[in-house]
């Protein structure tokens, strides 16, 4: 059974907060500058954090496997929150005009399991936008790739993965995958579901 984060949700925050002070704070800005649509479904919005960025006159619904995660948004986020995995989206098809995940595939079983689900309830035309931490490009790949057998055990998160691969993999068309570190650690993606 895969983690929900319930345990961290008391301490996320605090452990977030020099990430938030700094480019991570920047890196949501710049992404929700350019989401499109007015329907918008946000996976993995834990506490609210990309809440202040939230465009103005759209409905934003917000999914996390953590009830607690969820309960800590609720005073930060005012559009609805439902308790969800993104392997197992509980919408119809083609519902939302756009996406959004920050810093969330990095902890699903099978992403490209969810990156189809996202496809599925995207409208034709519809877009995703990710920022995600994945393998890095240089030589601290090979040790994500040494450390990655025991971060998943320890906290099921995935830290040498190639995420921005599994976007097209999933049937989407990549139009951005952009590095926002030198060395490729962390990636902000665009892309669309075709018509």
């Amino acid at each position: 059974m895969p983690l929900t984060f319930d345990h961290l949700a008391p301490i996320y925050d605090h452990f977030m907060l020099p990430f938030e002070r700094g480019a991570l704070r920047r890196w949501r800005e710049l992404l929700w500058k350019e989401v499109k649509g007015k329907y918008i479904l946000e996976v993995g919005v834990g506490t609210g954090a990309n809440a202040p960025f939230y465009p103005d006159g759209g409905t934003v619904v917000g999914i996390d496997r953590s009830r607690k995660m969820l309960l800590k948004a609720k005073g930060r986020v005012g559009h609805p929150l439902i308790v969800a995995d993104v392997q197992n989206l509980p919408f119809g098809d083609a519902v939302f005009d756009s996406a959004v995940s920050t810093l969330v595939f990095c902890s699903v079983r099978e992403p490209v399991v969810g990156l189809r689900e996202i496809r599925r309830v995207l409208k034709p035309g519809g877009y995703l936008y990710m920022i995600e931490h994945v393998r890095p490009e240089d030589w601290k790949g090979k040790v994500f790739d040494l450390i990655n057998p025991l971060t998943v055990f320890i906290m099921e998160e995935y830290v040498n993965r190639r995420t921005h691969l599994m976007v097209g993999e999933a049937g989407f068309t990549v139009l951005k995958v952009k590095n926002l570190t030198s060395d490729g650690l962390f990636k902000y993606m665009v892309a669309r579901k075709g018509p």
